[in-house]
């Protein structure tokens, strides 16, 4: 086990690679606070046995030193938690970036891996973790590490038996392997719980409108509660627990300070100590007991950060595509498909397929569902590679095999809802600069988006996710105007027409091949009106 914690603390330490002058430097301030604390003790005793003793130069120099030392240690303790705040900030905005990067650029084979709800907590609540405990949490516990040995090591300089009695007593336990297994179990299952909760309410949330329209609210609702149940029971458990746990662990604190209390007592009784050290006594098992309680809390934080670690780590083990470094292909001239194969683990989707789509020489696939129209279209853009054949652009000087980098030449709708919230201008316009008013009408025209001219607020019109307050033909014109933008030399549509009436689908067909007169085009559709308009149709069978 202390193997497993000591791998996922480098692991975690060196996701925190970036700051660790700022880690070290919260360390070193805690350290001083220690001292100061420690110091506060030293002269709080020797204040009280100088006042007793009559000694009033004295007493007015402990007072001064013990006062200054507390206000330096409270100084320092606030310095140091701005700083480790701050640092703690820009550690999780790093690593919830990482985790979602690595999402955005996953191969398509293992997208299906991560749900949505679930990378949610991952980036969130895992994340979260893993930083406090690397940030804050782990130098706490070296800190009261430190602090406990050095209290200790006080009171030993001053009654050694007594120390030895304290030590006797203190709640061992809590670092037993039982302890550790039980709570580590009662953890994951409940990090699983929560996932399979985030799971479900993606799902009914953005499914909304649709369970309605099939009945199947209910039905839905009632996985919400039972994995709100689940989780709720998991955290009784776990409550019990530890509630068993900390009370054994109060009691025999309790026990600790009335044990010194008496100690202390009869020793004075005895003559064997000033009142001074009674109150040195006092403080210091204190001092070693609030460690002991803080190290307690620590052990279930240790449990949630390794479930964060495995789960954090699955990750980064993701398989991902390289940095996305554009390519421009100067005037192509044609694109050729050659002897395509692909086939999902065993199951042969796209065997021998050969094309050759000139420019100007608009191309419609046609085929039913399941023969390998999508999975042609991943293999154009390069998300999923095939397995046989090639697939390359010609222009006038050279031979250009596809790879992810020439996407940028590639102007794609897809098919379905696929805007994002905010504005229609901001929707079409994405990360285009300084667009003249005449080229947004144009590709408003082209797309037949007039429409949104008529809209209240026009193009500021907000809309909601996945394109919500526009019908799904107006959504679907809209990703088409926003493809259109990129004045991209390859165009690759799926069923650019499916949600259109036929009068407003029949004068797209004619703007968009009005407007393809030099490009490569390839439309993905069932629309026969839309492939007797193309200069060759292709069936995949």
């Amino acid at each position: 086990m202390l193997s497993g914690i000591t791998y996922q603390l480098k692991w975690a330490w060196e996701q925190a690679k970036d700051y660790k002058k700022e880690l070290i430097f919260f360390f070193v301030l805690e350290l001083i606070a220690i001292a100061c604390s420690l110091f506060f003790v030293i002269w709080s005793k020797h204040a009280i046995d100088y006042a007793i003793g009559g000694e009033k130069e004295s007493v007015d120099k402990a007072l001064i030193l013990t006062v200054l030392f507390i206000v330096l240690g409270l100084v320092v303790k606030a310095w140091g938690s701005w700083i480790n705040e701050k640092t703690r900030a820009k550690m999780l905005i790093g690593l919830q970036n990482n985790l979602i990067k690595i999402q955005m650029l996953s191969k398509w084979k293992v997208i299906k891996n991560w749900h949505t709800g679930d990378m949610q907590i991952r980036i969130n609540n895992d994340a979260n973790e893993i930083v406090q405990m690397i940030g804050n949490t782990f130098i706490t516990f070296l800190i009261t590490i430190i602090k406990l040995v050095a209290s200790f090591a006080l009171l030993w300089s001053m009654d050694p038996m007594l120390a030895l009695l304290i030590l006797a007593i203190s709640p061992l336990f809590i670092f037993t392997k039982i302890y550790f297994k039980r709570l580590r179990s009662i953890n994951r299952s409940l990090k699983a719980a929560e996932s399979n909760l985030g799971k479900v309410v993606q799902e009914n949330l953005r499914f909304r409108m649709a369970l309605r329209a099939l009945g199947l609210q209910n039905f839905r609702w009632k996985k919400v509660e039972e994995s709100q149940s689940n989780i709720y029971n998991l955290k009784m458990e776990l409550l019990n627990f530890s509630t068993i746990s900390q009370s054994s662990l109060k009691f025999l604190i309790n026990v600790g300070f009335l044990l010194t209390f008496i100690w202390g007592v009869y020793k004075l009784k005895s003559g064997e100590i000033t009142f001074g050290m009674m109150t040195a006594f006092l403080q210091l098992v204190g001092r070693i007991q609030g460690p002991l309680l803080l190290l307690m809390s620590f052990v279930p934080v240790f449990i949630k950060f390794r479930t964060a670690v495995e789960r954090v780590e699955e990750v980064f083990k993701t398989e991902v595509e390289p940095e996305y470094q554009p390519e421009f292909i100067k005037d192509p001239k044609e694109l050729v498909i050659k002897n395509l194969s692909f086939k999902y683990e065993d199951n042969s989707v796209i065997d021998g397929f050969n094309l050759r789509v000139k420019a100007g020489e608009p191309t419609a696939i046609i085929g039913s569902s399941g023969k390998g129209k999508t999975t042609l279209i991943r293999l154009l853009l390069s998300l999923i590679q095939p397995n046989k054949g090639e697939i390359y652009v010609v222009n006038d000087s050279k031979t250009i095999a596809i790879n992810h980098n020439h996407r940028v030449n590639i102007a794609y709708v897809p098919q379905g809802d696929k805007l994002f919230s905010g504005t229609i201008r901001e929707n079409i316009l994405t990360d285009t600069e300084n667009v003249s008013p005449e080229k947004l009408y144009e590709v408003l025209y082209q797309s037949c988006s007039e429409f949104v001219y008529d809209l209240p607020q026009g193009l500021d019109t907000i809309i909601g996710e996945s394109g919500y307050g526009l019908s799904e033909g107006q959504a679907q014109r809209v990703a088409l105007a926003r493809a259109l933008m990129k004045e991209n030399s390859i165009w690759l549509f799926d069923e650019v027409t499916s949600a259109l009436d036929q009068k407003t689908a029949e004068k797209l067909i004619d703007r968009l091949m009005f407007a393809a007169k030099d490009k490569i085009v390839i439309f993905v559709t069932h629309d026969l009106r839309l492939a007797e308009k193309c200069t060759q149709s292709v069936y995949m069978q």
